[in-house]
């Protein structure tokens, strides 16, 4: 059966003023499997004298009944509007619940901040099990973020999840941008966060797709994450003028040769060591991130490096390792001081790793893929770049492979003249020309 919605509109009349305007009423009436009815005020008043209760509008043109037509027409859309989006995901609705809807009552439908709440609960218990403490602050951020942007543009504290709109995802992204001067990159963290989070809307039938759909976030612009040869050359060759530094520079080349990221390289252990049957050393671990597995040959600087600070840490572990935060504070200052002119971050070491170390010497993309631990290959392409100097080599290769297998005939005379070509030249015949042409098709 189908479900119909009726709004009519009244005057409340004991509620008028000494200017003689009254607020304005209305009754929700649904009709369907379940009839019900609501009533609610408009929150705007009518003068008396000028409404019509057959038309349910202001009668004139006068600025008083234009306004008041204008703004019963909005209410009468947002009406509909509300109403169109409960029936796409209800088989029933009632009257109160388009009433409760229309007025944004938090107590009676899911808001944004309720939900994300929700969400940041659910995802402590998973902390530890299959997510990550960090991507669990990273959340709990964006929540933050987000409750003052709601304070800040809409003064209020929380919002009905429907009326999360591209518009609320655009004022949300030039929040960020001017108020925040938060990056890009840092801007597309907190928008995926929060898509994620409304995701959940979508799987519970609270909307019936998701508002990101028609959102395009600005992209980031592209950074170079790896150190060229000659870049990867000086930070190891200078000595700096801290321990910590030189400390710092020592961890950063380890996981430049090895590939391995900073928090695997903090639960490194001696067991993680293996020596093959050709004697050479492997270290064996599976990464924190994705529990895949990590196989690496360890070559002569990273093994020079285990063997400096063999016994060091008191915890048992491989390595002694400073905090994340501590040694990027220091790799920013030690690129000033060996040259390098941009700053410097611990993470650009595995993509080193990947660029320079793997497949700038010849190693396939796919074997890259395997040693860094990568579920897909994908993945492997944002941090295994091609460089200039990996396609010189390819390119002299390719030269040395080609050359003296063709040869050009006639390339040693002299070059014929050019001429115009008319093949494809459109020509207008004469009257005389047309004659001839229409007689010869005749015969």
């Amino acid at each position: 059966m189908k479900t119909e919605m009726k709004v009519l509109l009244y005057i409340k009349r004991s509620g008028r003023d000494k200017d003689g305007f009254s607020p304005l009423m209305g009754r929700i009436s649904v009709k369907g499997k379940v009839n019900s009815i609501a009533q609610f005020a408009c929150k705007f008043k009518i003068d008396v004298r000028l409404w019509n209760a057959t038309a349910q509008r202001c009668t004139g043109k006068s600025k008083v009944a234009t306004m008041a037509n204008r703004e019963i027409e909005r209410v009468l859309l947002l009406l509909q509007k509300r109403f169109n989006e409960l029936s796409d995901i209800k088989d029933v609705v009632t009257a109160e619940e388009v009433r409760n809807v229309f007025q944004g009552l938090a107590e009676t439908q899911d808001t944004i901040m309720k939900l994300y709440v929700e969400h940041n609960s659910d995802y402590a218990l998973r902390v530890g099990v299959n997510r990550a403490v960090n991507t669990f602050y990273q959340y709990r951020n964006t929540c933050r973020i987000l409750g003052a942007f709601l304070k800040e543009k809409y003064h209020v504290s929380d919002m009905p999840v429907k009326q999360l709109d591209e518009s609320f995802i655009e004022a949300f992204d030039m929040y960020m941008r001017t108020v925040r001067r938060f990056m890009p990159r840092t801007i597309l963290g907190h928008i995926n966060r929060l898509k994620s989070v409304m995701m959940l809307a979508v799987f519970r039938g609270i909307v019936p797709f998701s508002q990101f759909k028609g959102y395009a976030p600005q992209k980031p612009a592209f950074k170079q994450m790896y150190l060229t040869e000659d870049e990867l050359d000086k930070f190891a060759n200078t000595t700096y003028d801290t321990p910590n530094r030189n400390f710092t520079r020592d961890m950063f080349l380890f996981s430049c040769w090895t590939g391995i990221c900073y928090c695997d390289m903090r639960s490194l252990t001696a067991a993680n060591l293996v020596k093959a049957e050709d004697g050479s050393m492997w270290i064996h671990t599976e990464r924190q991130k994705t529990g895949t597995p990590e196989c690496v040959r360890l070559m002569e600087i990273p093994l020079s490096i285990i063997e400096k600070y063999k016994g060091m840490d008191g915890n048992g572990k491989l390595l002694p390792m400073l905090t994340k935060e501590s040694m990027n504070r220091h790799l920013k200052k030690m690129s000033v001081m060996c040259g390098i002119n941009r700053p410097i971050s611990f993470h650009q070491a595995r993509h080193t790793f990947g660029s320079i170390i793997c497949l700038s010497q010849g190693i396939p993309i796919e074997t890259v893929s395997k040693i860094m631990g990568h579920r897909h290959i994908t993945t492997t392409q944002r941090y295994a770049k091609v460089t200039q100097d990996k396609i010189d080599r390819d390119v002299d290769c390719l030269k040395d492979v080609i050359g003296g297998k063709f040869s050009l005939s006639g390339i040693d005379t002299a070059p014929s003249p050019i001429l115009k070509d008319y093949s494809r030249r459109k020509v207008n015949p004469s009257v005389k020309q047309r004659e001839y042409i229409t007689k010869m098709m005749e015969e």
